[in-house]
């Protein structure tokens, strides 16, 4: 590093542990007192002695790659006269594996003089070694050994916990949702198609199935992926992610209903020859960086019209968050969100609110939610196994589910 006009309006401190402080009272003769002051002077005589010393312990290595240089260069220039392939072998190529007695037994000169033979024989190397005046080194092939030995290594096994294993449940498309692709019309009474929020109303996370109502619903064969719940009541390491939707109508008359990759993949035919109803791609956002996909706009069976059908908030929020989604697309969202769960956020001025955040019905001070108890815990629960073991608790999502408000800065990124 270099400073400049150091000593005239600059100054540098030197902070060190104590091992440091040590050394460099042993490098005085007789020793210096431990209340002594070390000045830069001490400080820079420690330096130069430390990088001699690493120089002299080096030395060994230097001198073993002078040799194999010199060794390669002098059979390249007698390949060059002669064209012997087996003098350049000879000169590059070097055992791979040795003895116990190669690697450990210690030759008797080995440790008190480290000019060998083959050495000798180069005079820039024995030059160059006398004038430094290193005569004692150990052997360059056995400090190896013995560094590896000491080179503790952390042994770590990484052990992935899996779901057990259970029997998946067959595929059927039911006559309910070949109904819809049809006629683009929900059956009266459908038997097949339910809240996708079901699983959450089934583990007793709500009260009933009107708290989130209207809801996008889904289809059966979307919600049962085990053979052990046929009904997708369970709320499972098996969630399907969300990807295929289905919708018709516009507006509040909207129906949205989610489907299964086999639903999609065999009712597209009849999607693109009816045109009833629209197939949509989608996929929760999980990276700040990430397009959205929450409007369903970005790509559809059959092409949207010049005005594209936009997906009602309702259905966006709660979409987003069963399929997991981290990230608010509006600042609009982040506020329904905190305004649908009851969060304290959203109730400013409240007296009372629980730990996660939630505000009880008699303590609130904003917009009413259709919750009397809290759901936080079982959301976790939901984007838990969502994220299949990832951390969120940084993200949008993570913040509020854990009581921890979006600051102004975060508030400000996220658009209006």
């Amino acid at each position: 590093m270099r400073m400049r006009q150091l000593g005239k309006g600059h100054s540098v401190m030197f902070f060190a542990p104590g091992e440091v402080d040590r050394r460099i009272r042993s490098l005085f003769p007789g020793g210096m007192a431990s209340d002594g002051r070390i000045r830069v002077l001490d400080v820079l005589r420690w330096t130069m002695h430390e990088t001699c010393e690493d120089i002299r312990h080096r030395l060994p290595y230097w001198a073993e790659q002078g040799l194999d240089h010199h060794k390669r260069l002098a059979a390249n220039k007698e390949y060059s006269t002669t064209g012997n392939h087996e003098v350049l072998r000879n000169a590059w190529l070097q055992p791979e594996s040795r003895t116990l007695e190669e690697m450990y037994l210690v030759a008797s000169d080995s440790g008190t003089n480290i000019m060998s033979p083959e050495i000798t024989c180069i005079p820039s190397l024995t030059e160059r070694i006398e004038r430094l005046g290193v005569t004692k080194s150990v052997d360059v092939r056995m400090a190896e050994e013995q560094e590896r030995e000491v080179n503790h290594e952390i042994e770590r096994e990484r052990h992935i916990e899996r779901p057990p294993k259970v029997q998946p449940a067959e595929h059927i498309i039911h006559a309910d949702i070949r109904e819809f692709v049809y006629t683009g019309k929900l059956p009266i009474s459908p038997g097949h198609i339910s809240p996708l929020l079901t699983p959450i109303y089934m583990a007793g996370a709500l009260d009933s199935t009107t708290e989130w109502s209207p809801s996008p619903l889904a289809t059966t064969d979307f919600t049962s992926t085990i053979l052990n719940d046929s009904n997708g009541t369970a709320l499972t390491e098996y969630l399907r992610p969300v990807n295929w939707i289905l919708s018709s109508g516009s507006g509040k008359d909207s129906n949205v209903i989610v489907i299964s990759p086999y639903e999609a993949n065999a009712l597209l035919p009849i999607i693109r020859k009816r045109k009833k109803i629209r197939l949509h791609i989608y996929a929760p956002r999980v990276v700040l960086s990430m397009r959205s996909f929450s409007d369903l706009t970005f790509y559809s069976i059959p092409d949207s019209p010049k005005e594209p059908w936009l997906a009602p908030a309702h259905v966006r929020m709660e979409l987003n968050l069963f399929a997991g989604q981290l990230y608010f697309d509006h600042r609009e969202e982040y506020e329904r969100v905190c305004v649908m769960l009851a969060l304290y956020m959203a109730h400013p001025g409240a007296e009372h609110y629980e730990v996660d955040g939630f505000v009880p019905p008699m303590y609130r001070t904003g917009e009413s939610s259709p919750f009397a108890k809290s759901k936080i815990s079982i959301l976790k629960t939901l984007v838990g196994q969502r994220r299949k073991g990832i951390g969120y608790h940084r993200t949008h999502l993570g913040k509020i589910l854990n009581a921890n408000p979006l600051n102004e800065e975060t508030v400000s990124i996220i658009p209006p």
